[in-house]
């Protein structure tokens, strides 16, 4: 076996070597699938949904525009938002097969935007433990060694139940195909074909082979379940040696190089990558390679691509604007939102510092920064940053800013995962009767992610779109959940955890986003990218809101304070020191940003958008006996002479301690602003209220 495993590589076998080769694989195949296992938390509608994304429609374009999908009969179809008939298509025997054990889910209308959030988890045993490279909900990777040739396995589902109890090894069946299978792809930037040919290039990552996962009763494997694929090992990948500065600029510019040579020879071949960030980009002897192609358009509709696993079943993968996946701060609005707007900024990476880099894409400056910027930039040889030609053959130097702060930096790789967009659109839930006046009642349920401030900000921008604009969203352009994603993904990047595969503490705790910090990028431009409202106002090219500026303003609440547009707020609340199945937590305070809707008898009404993980819920878990007292609110009030938050460090601080020590109170009054403050550490604290801190903003278009 070891022998036939050193053809693997070979990019010619003749049949019979061929056929000794694909015995051994099936073999090793039938040994590993039994130890692969994994969980779940999706539902059989769920799968239903996602078997119709693999669907290759009559027309390619109706992967963009269907919203709901139904199954009658031997004949499923898709609908529009409007729930009108798209197309019509033949139901295949894995959707039989799901509708026949689940007969409730025939003739039922099903949106496309009901998939679940997958939170299951691979269940690795300890020898796939010592062996994985990486792991995330839908793939696995490791490291196998045939021989004297090391390669690296991975593992792709794309049914959620593929490895669980429910769809075990046992009712799988497989197709194995080998690189020796195919020739060398040439063409086909505007073709279609079916040629026999597969990407063969140097700065591709090559896949040896491709074994395709089936339902055993798939007969004519009109549906691939899922893929393991077998491909070359290499090195390391590109973002480890950036961010630890390890590559010289001679590796840098050859990396460019090779990067822009793999692109266009995927392009010329029909393949479009989307997933351009930095740790798909792997090192092979100082060579870069281009790998994961998760998330590309298919030109060609060459089922070879398939079969080696260089592109997904499907006409979501071959339209651009259907993907609706990306990672933040590598992806451009049309694969996001469907619309046009800002492309992706991996370039920028290989001849900046880490922190530069992050810097220089979004941290917002003013004109005196920029032109201290173009100064060092020229210092470096380059005229043009933005030409990439000219940077690769000029620039003299690595571009590194003295005293950058590493605020904006994605440190961790795990918060540059790809994200699903339907996963926010999952969790747009209309309340009809919510008591707002100002603001919709499309509320955001943020779940289990900390997205509290881009969520607020996108309520005021939406506001102030229709107030200070008076423009009216016709065609569904400028939607919450697609600003949402512009401003999370684009705009100011941030990890969705809680809205992608298995979150982990510390991305939640990286979005506790600072407020002030986004509305500056909202408002302002960066050195390389427009400013966050110049990026959303311009996602649709048709019918955009009006050339306008965007400005926020701070002001102070407080008992006397007037109402005059709606408020992003951050409210604070007291956890006590508590002891959860035997482990002491420390008392701490809690925040969460809130948008203020109004104020009605004295009275802070606010829009909350965390309805099952808020501190009102946390303080249910800790303290079960009160549960029927608090519940999760939508609608949150807080009197206007409430007690507000004084954080530490902020002159409110200083105003509370000076305060105590001159009278004895804790009351502020300079004849104008009037409040009562406490914090933790100078008052007491109840830990069943709401505290709001006095700083608040508003934001506000101006047509130009």
């Amino acid at each position: 076996m070891l022998t036939e495993f050193g053809f693997l590589a070979a990019l010619t076998l003749d049949e019979n070597e061929r056929a000794v080769l694909r015995n051994e694989i099936d073999e090793w195949v039938k040994l590993f699938l039994p130890k692969l296992e994994k969980e779940s938390t999706r539902t059989e509608k769920c799968r239903l949904v996602a078997s119709v994304e693999r669907q290759e429609f009559e027309h390619d374009g109706n992967a963009e525009g269907w919203r709901f999908c139904k199954f009658v009969g031997k004949n499923g179809m898709i609908l529009d938002p409007a729930k009108r008939e798209l197309e019509k298509f033949k139901i295949t025997s894995f959707q039989k097969k799901i509708l026949r054990e689940n007969p409730s889910l025939e003739n039922e209308l099903i949106g496309r935007n009901e998939i679940k959030e997958e939170t299951g988890f691979w269940k690795l045993k300890d020898e796939q433990k010592r062996k994985k490279i990486s792991e995330g909900g839908e793939a696995v990777i490791f490291l196998e060694k045939f021989g004297n040739l090391e390669v690296v396995v991975r593992i792709h589902v794309f049914d959620s139940f593929m490895f669980t109890t429910k769809f075990g090894a046992k009712t799988l069946k497989w197709k194995t195909n080998l690189i020796s299978d195919f020739k060398k792809a040439e063409d086909g930037r505007l073709s279609s074909d079916n040629k026999a040919v597969v990407p063969i290039h140097e700065n591709v990552v090559q896949n040896f082979a491709n074994i395709e996962l089936f339902q055993t009763d798939d007969d004519n494997q009109e549906d691939c379940l899922g893929w393991i694929t077998i491909l070359e090992k290499c090195d390391g990948n590109v973002r480890a040696g950036l961010k630890n500065e390890s590559l010289d600029l001679k590796e840098r510019k050859k990396i460019a190089i090779g990067l822009e040579n793999g692109f266009e020879y995927l392009e010329n071949v029909g393949i479009y990558h989307f997933d351009n960030k930095l740790e798909n980009f792997l090192l092979l002897g100082g060579i870069a390679k281009i790998c994961d192609f998760g998330l590309v358009r298919e030109w060609t509709g060459r089922r070879s691509y398939r079969q080696i696993g260089y592109c997904r079943k499907g006409s979501k993968f071959r339209n651009d604007n259907a993907l609706f996946s990306g990672s933040p701060g590598f992806s451009n609005q049309r694969q996001l939102t469907g619309n046009y707007g800002t492309g992706n900024s991996y370039f920028y990476f290989l001849f900046c510092d880490w922190k530069t880099s992050w810097s220089l894409l979004y941290r917002p400056i003013d004109e005196k920064e920029r032109i201290k910027i173009d100064e060092k930039i020229q210092n470096c040889n380059i005229q043009h940053i933005n030409d990439e030609s000219d940077v690769i053959d000029k620039i003299t130097q690595i571009i590194s800013l003295p005293n950058i702060s590493d605020s904006f930096c994605l440190d961790d790789p795990n918060l540059t995962k790809s994200c699903q967009m339907s996963s926010l659109k999952q969790k747009l839930t209309k309340w009809v009767n919510l008591d707002f006046q100002n603001l919709t009642e499309n509320v955001f349920d943020q779940k289990s992610s900390n997205l509290c401030v881009p969520i607020s900000v996108t309520t005021l921008l939406r506001f102030s779109m229709k107030t200070d604009l008076a423009f009216v969203d016709k065609n569904n352009y400028y939607t919450f959940d697609k600003i949402l994603t512009n401003l999370t993904m684009i705009v100011y990047p941030r990890s969705l955890a809680g809205l992608n595969l298995n979150p982990k503490k510390e991305e939640n705790d990286f979005q506790m986003n600072d407020i002030e910090t986004m509305l500056e990028r909202i408002c302002k431009k960066t050195y390389l990218r427009k400013s966050g409202w110049e990026i959303i106002r311009n996602q649709n090219l048709f019918s955009e809101p009006a050339e306008s500026t965007c400005e926020y303003i701070k002001v102070t609440l407080n008992q006397n304070f007037v109402f005059s547009r709606p408020l992003t707020v951050t409210g604070a609340y007291f956890l006590p020191a508590r002891t959860i199945d035997g482990v002491f937590y420390n008392e701490k305070v809690v925040f969460h940003q809130m948008t203020l809707d109004r104020i009605e008898n004295n009275t802070f009404i606010l829009q909350n958008t965390d309805f099952n993980h808020s501190p009102v819920l946390v303080f249910i878990y800790f303290f079960k006996f009160i549960f029927n007292i608090l519940k999760p609110k939508k609608v949150i009030r807080i009197g206007l002479t409430n007690p507000y938050y004084a954080p530490i460090h902020s002159r409110y601080y200083k105003m509370l301690y000076e305060s105590l020590n001159q009278t004895g109170r804790n009351f502020y009054d300079d004849g104008t602003i009037q409040m009562q403050l406490v914090n933790e550490t100078l008052t007491y604290m109840h830990n069943d209220l709401w505290y709001l801190l006095p700083d608040a903003y508003s934001l506000q278009l101006k047509k130009i």
